[in-house]
Parts: structure tokens; sequence; C-alpha cells
């Protein structure tokens, strides 16, 4: 009777389970979820850009087994995959600083200001050429205003890429913790 009762009492006392999954968070909402075995790729707090497995997930730290493929040329003059294998790395969450975006996740040139800076560039080039032809002040009053557009365009495009950046920077956006 005595041993049955010991038995019900450590059943009660159950504790959770805790520090298994690293989890990436937009805004509070989890959008990624990492466990031991699974690839990552992130930005290390030397600015390094560390690919790897996780070997395992802590409290407050993890450790990756690093590794990165390579393109190289074969015997056969034929190109293929090989992997270089870097040791294992241990870090605090703190130190991460950025993750990659997912490999296939398709950024739009609109999105990205790549449309507009190029647009932009080729729009003042267009305009000064055009005055050079035509034998025309190239900074008279009448193409000021379009060379002026056209760099006015390349700068939104510049901030458009600062702020859609190809990877996640760890901040006022994103988080990362460990449940």
């Amino acid at each position: 009777m005595f041993f049955c009762i010991c038995l019900l009492a450590k059943a009660s006392t159950v504790k959770a389970q805790g520090g298994n999954v690293l989890v990436l968070k937009d805004k509070g909402v989890t959008i990624k979820s990492f466990t031991k075995d699974n690839y990552i790729e992130f930005e290390f707090s030397n600015r390094q850009w560390i690919t790897g497995q996780i070997q395992w997930v802590k409290n407050d730290s993890i450790q990756v087994k690093q590794y990165a493929l390579q393109t190289v040329m074969t015997a056969y003059g034929t190109y293929g995959q090989d992997t270089l294998k870097l040791g294992a790395l241990t870090l605090h969450i703190n130190e991460i600083r950025a993750f990659a975006k997912d490999k296939g996740q398709y950024q739009s040139v609109f999105a990205n200001g790549s449309f507009l800076k190029i647009g932009g560039i080729l729009y003042s080039g267009l305009n000064i050429t055009n005055s050079i032809i035509n034998k025309e002040a190239v900074f008279g009053s009448k193409n000021i205003p379009s060379i002026a557009g056209g760099l006015g365009a390349y700068f939104i495009g510049r901030w458009m890429a600062k702020k859609n950046p190809p990877y996640r920077p760890i901040g006022k956006r994103f988080s990362v913790e460990i449940l």
C-alpha cells in the first residue's frame, strides 16, 4: 500500500521538458522551428554565415555541426557537390544575428527594389544621352526634373532593398527563443 502511494505521488510531480526547440518568431508568431538534426543557416555575431546540422538544443544555447556544400569539378569534367565538414560550434542564442530565408523563396524584383534602381538609372542616363545627341543643355531647366525623377526612383529602390533584405534580421520584427 505504501509503495502504491509513493508511486502515485511521484507520478503527479511530472516536469515538462524544456529547451528542445529553437523557435524563430515574426512579431511573436512562430514561423519556423528547429530541433535536433535539423538543417540551419544563420548569421553568427561576427557576421559569418554558418550552415550545419543542429546536434542539440539546451536552455539558452545550441550546438551546430558545421558543414559547407561546395561546387567542384569532377574527374569527368562535370560539376558536383562536395561537403566540407568544419566541426561543432556551441553558441548562445543571443549570438545569432539573422536567419537566411528559405531556399526557393522567390523575392520579386519589385519588392527588393531592383526594378526601381535599374529603371531610375536608365531613365536618367537616357535623358542625359538624348540631351547630348540633340545638342541641348544637359542640366537645362527642361531636363533637370527628368534626371531628378530617375535619381529619385533609384534612391527609393535602395530604400526598398534596405527594408526587404534577403535574410531575417533578429531585432524589432524577428526574434529567436528556445522553448
